[in-house]
């Protein structure tokens, strides 16, 4: 195969199925057909068995069973893990614990008298909670029962309140399943990927957002009572949940179980075992202060249904992207593309940016971070090692921008529900909060590049 078929090629298989998802087709479907169909073709052109040695007898079979390892390579890694997370996630919320963390975080904004401050304030809160509340929609439904109430009572106009609670977005921490995703990839422990990158590069991020909060808000504010279109919303009662201060604590257990266990080098606990442990802490203190026991044990279905809720919106699409994306390597036209741009001297920042530029539009499109970043993440280490630069210079800031991506999205359900809540359209939110996501872009891209070289 031709370098320039490859490489047209590789780009009209990215453009069909990034047409087909933008026409609501299911993405798990576009991706699996995509790479069913691209494998077959590609090993029929160039009569190279799809799984090499391990040929199961012909071309039809190899794919299939290539799809069947996929099936067992992810869901023993990183699959169970962001179930398992997903599962002690939706545990705290069920018991309240995760909203009564909420709620104390949200308490100190109350005695800031700059209203405009107590909205950075807001969001360095939120960004901290999610280290613990790890999806962007289950946060931002609890600081909409938490935080945006004393928004509210502070005269903050609902659009502004929506905007910022939309900016607490990022993905980061050992226990995203992103950044799990991530450290697979590049085989490396996810601890040492956030304190050594992905920490200090999310906190270039933060303090600029955080910075740059007051002045932007203040001036869309004086804008929109200019033009007669600012609104404020009458206060409304904060809820405290009816659990024990101590509950806030256990939303963080298996990320303290993770960090401790990264700095105490006789015991080797991963995090899946750390969300166990977790779980069965919360049993115990569970059966120890209720009264009704017998209703505790069910609980359990609780953690089971989330994941399976996550199987079908994210593993599966894990699962399917990986298939999509080894189709497309099959093609030959991303080594190609490597290969071209590894001769280009200086040319690092500008490939990096074009990369995660990508990923953000995707993401944008998509409404989703997980998608185009499952498919494309992969790809990373060969075009670095091509470009002889380490493969978390290239993944780490794509990683952060589709998380930006999704919040610039009027599709993403977070971004929808925190619309519904403030009673904006999603397209009026995205547009207020799209200028500091795409500042949090070039400033991911400039710390991304200082940090991992």
């Amino acid at each position: 195969m031709t370098g320039f078929l490859s490489i047209a090629l590789t780009i009209i298989c990215s453009v069909i199925v990034a047409k087909l998802i933008l026409k609501k087709y299911n993405a798990i479907f576009v991706f699996f057909a995509s790479g069913i169909v691209i494998f077959m073709g590609a090993s029929l052109w160039t009569g190279t068995p799809i799984l090499g040695k391990t040929t199961l007898g012909n071309v039809f079979l190899d794919t299939f069973g290539f799809i069947s390892n996929s099936f067992k390579t992810n869901l023993a890694n990183i699959g169970m893990i962001i179930m398992i997370v997903t599962g002690y996630a939706a545990y705290m919320k069920h018991i309240q614990a995760s909203t009564k963390l909420a709620y104390l975080a949200s308490k100190p904004l109350s005695k800031i008298q700059n209203k405009y401050l107590v909205l950075s304030g807001m969001f360095i809160i939120g960004m901290a909670l999610k280290l613990v509340i790890t999806s962007q929609a289950g946060l931002a439904v609890l600081m909409l029962a938490t935080v945006f109430p004393v928004l509210m009572a502070i005269q903050i106009s609902p659009l502004t309140a929506a905007s910022v609670l939309a900016l607490i977005c990022i993905d980061y921490g050992p226990n995203d399943g992103s950044t799990i995703f991530m450290s697979g990839v590049l085989k490396m422990n996810v601890v040492d990927l956030f304190i050594n990158y992905q920490f200090a590069v999310t906190l270039c991020i933060i303090a600029v957002i955080a910075l740059c909060i007051p002045f932007y808000y203040k001036y869309m504010d004086n804008r929109d009572r200019n033009k007669g279109t600012y609104q404020a919303q009458e206060a409304t009662v904060i809820s405290d949940p009816d659990v024990p201060v101590g509950y806030a604590l256990l939303p963080v257990v298996p990320l303290a179980i993770i960090f401790i266990d990264y700095f105490v080098p006789e015991t080797k606990i991963d995090v899946i075992t750390a969300n166990i442990l977790g779980m069965f802490f919360t049993f115990v203190i569970e059966f120890i202060r209720r009264s009704d026991r017998n209703e505790i044990p069910k609980d359990i279905v609780v953690i089971l249904r989330a994941m399976a809720d996550i199987f079908v919106s994210v593993v599966a699409i894990i699962i399917s992207a990986s298939v999509f994306a080894a189709g497309i390597k099959t093609l030959g036209g991303i080594t190609i593309f490597a290969n071209y741009i590894s001769e280009m001297e200086g040319a690092v920042f500008l490939i990096m940016a074009f990369l995660s530029f990508i990923t953000f539009a995707f993401a944008v499109i998509m409404g989703s971070g997980a998608a185009p970043f499952f498919a494309f993440g992969p790809l990373m280490p060969d075009i670095a090692a091509k470009l002889g630069i380490p493969a978390v210079t290239l993944i780490l800031p794509m990683e952060l921008s589709t998380a930006l991506g999704r919040a610039c999205s009027p599709v993403c359900g977070a971004v929808i529900a925190i619309a519904g809540v403030a009673g904006v359209e999603p397209m009026q939110l995205v547009q207020r909060s799209a200028p500091l996501l795409i500042l949090a872009f070039i400033v991911n891209i400039v710390a991304s590049y200082i940090f991992t070289i």
